[in-house]
């Protein structure tokens, strides 16, 4: 072997040593730079529900037949969802109705004779009993009207806390249920105000017709006209009530619960349906305390979940509670949530209440921005950071991150549009060392 031959075999033997002791190029996953729209939002786990639900109750004490609705079933504005017996109150009407012809009978050619002393006497005990018959209507009336104006302020204070998150549902019905039965019982109290109005005015002309002139008959003709209009006045409050006895859906909606069973008598005012309002459908959200601050009225929001077979389903933030609460989570941990009701068009799905779904709120969103996996991010020395590929060598770099979400970030500045990046961070991966694409 010459010289020439042994020289290239020693340059061969050292360079394949250096070889066999160089590490091989780290395996990493590699991604190029992109440009699309990144979103900031929040997350949460939501349900369905109803904004308006009414409480039906009894319009008129009587007795209730059996409700054939249940608990799930849809009813239409309008339809006749309860029967009160209405007998007794036609009973009634037919007696008022046949005072009232007698009366008219008794105007024609009436003939009175000179009136007695005992006669007289109980007139004037008539007048006294019907004065204060009427003196205490007018008490009673009093007393229901400031009854129900400590009622209305309940109410209306009741109506502020639940839309404040600060009281339940059933103490809002409980309050709006004594407002309203009051309210029925103020319009009862005046109109029998009325009516004793009317007795003591017929009293007073029946009097008046005994101690004056034994012929005058216009006064006796007036105590029949009076006695005439008191029964009129009492005959139309029997037959507003006759009405009711037919109790009507005032929405269309499902039954969301039934109160009573079977044939009850029960008095004025006592609930038997509570009815929902599908047209008011929301969805309702507790949102983390601290995830809340950059959302909005208005904030796009998007529905997913089982629940929507896959659609995309889109509302809006609604409204945001502006005090929060105290919640347990599945994993036992106490949050201090902020409720939030997001608007949705539900004619497509036909959600029901109660129907579990998730919603992403958008809060921020940059279009057409330099974005790269969120996964490539990480903290360094206070600073963003990633790593590019330059040739075969991972460089560490500096950059200026704006949205970020689950996925994807923005970078503001500090990258190349067309650089590639390391888009899966290893333990050994540091600045200068040399990597090869992972297939």
């Amino acid at each position: 072997m010459n010289k020439k031959a042994w020289i290239i075999a020693a340059v061969v033997v050292v360079l394949g040593g250096y070889l066999a002791f160089q590490k091989p190029p780290l395996m990493v996953e590699m991604t190029e730079v992109t440009r699309q729209t990144v979103y900031e939002y929040v997350i949460e786990d939501a349900k369905t529900r109803l904004d308006s639900e009414y409480i039906i109750d009894m319009p008129v004490a009587g007795t209730l037949k059996r409700i054939a609705l249940e608990v799930g079933d849809q009813v239409e504005a309008g339809q006749i969802i309860a029967y009160i017996d209405p007998l007794p109150l036609e009973q009634e009407i037919r007696q008022v109705e046949a005072l009232i012809k007698q009366q008219g009978a008794l105007m024609t050619g009436v003939d009175i004779d000179k009136p007695k002393d005992e006669d007289i006497a109980s007139a004037e005990l008539k007048v006294k009993e019907m004065s204060d018959a009427l003196s205490i209507a007018k008490k009673s009336r009093d007393v229901l009207k400031i009854n129900r104006d400590e009622a209305l302020k309940g109410f209306e204070r009741a109506k502020g806390l639940l839309e404040a998150g600060a009281t339940s549902e059933s103490s809002f019905d409980e309050a709006e249920l004594r407002y309203k039965g009051l309210e029925e019982d103020l319009k009862k109290a005046k109109l029998q105000e009325d009516a004793a109005g009317k007795a003591l005015e017929q009293a007073q002309i029946a009097l008046k017709r005994l101690t004056g002139s034994i012929d005058d008959n216009e006064y006796v003709r007036d105590s029949f006209t009076a006695e005439i209009d008191g029964l009129k006045a009492r005959l139309k409050l029997l037959s507003e009530d006759l009405l009711k006895t037919k109790i009507m859906s005032p929405v269309s909606g499902p039954v969301l619960e039934k109160y009573i069973e079977d044939q009850r008598v029960l008095r004025a005012g006592e609930p038997i349906l509570r009815l929902g309002d599908m047209h008011s459908i929301e969805i309702e959200c507790d949102v983390l305390s601290e995830e809340v601050t950059p959302m909005r009225v208005g904030n796009t929001v998007e529905i997913m979940g089982k629940s929507v077979k896959g659609r995309e389903l889109k509302g809006q933030v609604e409204r945001i509670y502006p005090s929060g609460f105290m919640k347990i989570s599945a994993l036992g941990v106490e949050q201090q949530r902020i409720r939030t009701i997001i608007a949705f068009d539900n004619t497509e799905v036909n959600l029901r209440p109660g129907t579990a779904v998730d919603v992403r709120v958008i809060t921020a969103e940059a279009p057409e921005a330099l974005t790269v996996p969120d996964r490539a991010l990480f903290r360094n020395e206070g600073n963003w950071s990633l790593f590019v590929v330059e040739g075969d060598t991972a460089r560490l770099i500096n950059v200026d991150v704006g949205l970020r979400n689950d996925d994807w970030a923005e970078i503001k500045s500090g990258l190349d549009a067309n650089a590639t990046i390391i888009s899966e961070l290893k333990n050994d991966l540091i600045d200068g060392v040399i990597v090869a694409r992972l297939e």
